[in-house]
């Protein structure tokens, strides 16, 4: 009851705020109490947090549908046609990946879940294992091997390099955010999904990532040398549906369709794990709420220049699976787009930049200055360590020659991807805040002929 009686005070908010008091009425503003009613029902109970390719995910893309709908936004995909299915075939892993390493009569024996994380392991791996304390090697000495790289601290940048330079699979301590996520980690899929009816992404990096306990590692150490041999063995893949949702509102300009804008969050999450529910409040039913209440503000004024679409896609937290498939099936030619703004968990203040937004890959274009100059609370990303511009739905966009970066708040909250991502630990005002910066910067974008670029040098 509680729900339903929110949800009608934010009907009457929205209608509130799209009524102008006098003809010189100040512009819309956000929708405070719209933010929080579409923050309760994607984050809450019933929708268990949101996972991919679940029901609860499909009644998440209906209310999102549902909420365009409202807003006078059309369909993009036909009439009354704002889902688009995403066919998906996951693997399974038939039994849990084991390593097993000898060395004589010695053996080490590792079983993912329990000893390590192997991630994306392929059904069978067998090479030469070496160890290493530097990645300062030369291709031969790790092409074809699996590597241990006995590192002092955790060092994604060396393991990166030594699967460059050749190396099958490297073997490395696991670090506290490993910890943090094991069980995440442990039960992802063996292999990577299929998307049906959209090109096979190229993997970013060639080789096996394995991130082994400490007790693991001692015994790893020990042994020195050895050969290595993994095994995943496969069950039966996993069917499932995920679903894009996307609105349009077409510009006046003859040539709207040409220069359009796109505005884009995730609303899927990890859903329910072992018996806990994952919400997913910040990551992301606060970004989908935000494109959501443009969608409520542009849907109310006057129609600008140049059209804008409402993206909001399903499976990111599976590796931007949806993102993927509209890049092959997609409602508008990727050529006519202007811009793409990914919104990312806006839901908790960031104490090194308190009251203000971030842009991930703020030095490769010109696009974050400029709505910084139109009055945007938004600067530079302070975590560049990350590489967060490759980890959102972006990317997908950006290595099409779109101008697409993610805006973000404070990236690396204490609850990330934990159960206590939910409505109790996001800002509901610092989030209407940050919105509202936003609104008056893609106006003027939507109205404007400014061309978003990226600077010489820095196109994906």
């Amino acid at each position: 009851m509680k729900s339903k009686n929110l949800f009608a005070a934010a009907l009457a908010a929205a209608a509130l705020a799209l009524a102008p008091t006098s003809p010189d009425a100040a512009r819309t503003v956000v929708c405070a109490a719209c933010v929080q009613a579409n923050m309760e029902r994607l984050a809450s109970d019933e929708l268990r947090g949101r996972g991919c390719g679940t029901d609860d995910e499909h009644a998440a893309a209906r209310f999102i549908a549902d909420t365009l709908k409202r807003s006078k936004v059309d369909p993009a995909f036909g009439p009354e046609l704002y889902l688009q299915p995403v066919e998906l075939l996951t693997p399974t892993a038939a039994s849990p990946p084991t390593l097993e390493v000898t060395n004589g009569d010695r053996h080490v024996s590792l079983v993912q879940g329990r000893d390590m994380v192997a991630l994306e392991a392929p059904e069978t791996l067998a090479a030469p294992m070496i160890l290493l304390h530097d990645t300062q090697v030369a291709a031969e000495a790790v092409s074809g091997k699996v590597v241990v790289y006995d590192s002092a601290f955790f060092d994604l940048p060396g393991v990166q390099n030594l699967l460059r330079l050749g190396a099958l699979a490297v073997i490395s301590p696991a670090s506290e955010q490993i910890y943090e996520h094991w069980t995440e980690f442990a039960v992802r899929p063996p292999g990577r999904t299929e998307i049906v009816g959209a090109p096979r992404r190229p993997s970013l990096q060639a080789g096996l990532s394995i991130f082994v306990k400490a007790e693991g590692m001692a015994a790893l150490r020990a042994l020195g040398e050895g050969q290595a041999r993994l095994e995943a063995p496969r069950g039966a893949p996993r069917s499932r549906t995920t679903y894009n949702v996307v609105g349009v509102l077409h510009g006046k300009a003859p040539d709207a369709d040409r220069h359009a804008l796109l505005l884009t969050a995730h609303y899927d999450h990890l859903g329910v794990r072992n018996g806990v529910t994952f919400h997913g409040a910040n990551d992301d039913a606060s970004g989908t709420a935000a494109v959501l209440e443009f969608a409520r503000i542009l849907g109310g004024e006057a129609r600008h220049r140049r059209t804008v679409y409402f993206g909001l896609f399903g499976c990111e937290e599976e590796g931007a699976l949806g993102a993927q498939y509209i890049l092959a099936h997609p409602p508008m030619a990727i050529g006519d787009l202007v811009a793409n703004l990914e919104f990312e968990m806006i839901g908790v203040d960031d104490p090194k930049r308190p009251g203000a937004l971030m842009l991930t890959g703020w030095e490769l274009s010109n696009l974050g200055p400029t709505l910084a100059a139109h009055g945007a609370h938004i600067g530079p990303d302070l975590y560049p360590t990350q590489n967060f511009f490759h980890r959102s739905d972006n990317y997908q966009l950006a290595l099409r020659g779109v101008v697409a970066q993610t805006i973000s708040a404070w990236p690396v909250p204490p609850t990330y991807h934990a159960a206590t991502d939910d409505l109790a630990h996001v800002d509901l005002a610092f989030m209407t805040t940050v919105i509202g910066s936003m609104v008056a910067p893609v106006d003027w974008l939507l109205d404007s002929d400014f061309q978003p670029a990226w600077n010489p040098g820095q196109k994906p």
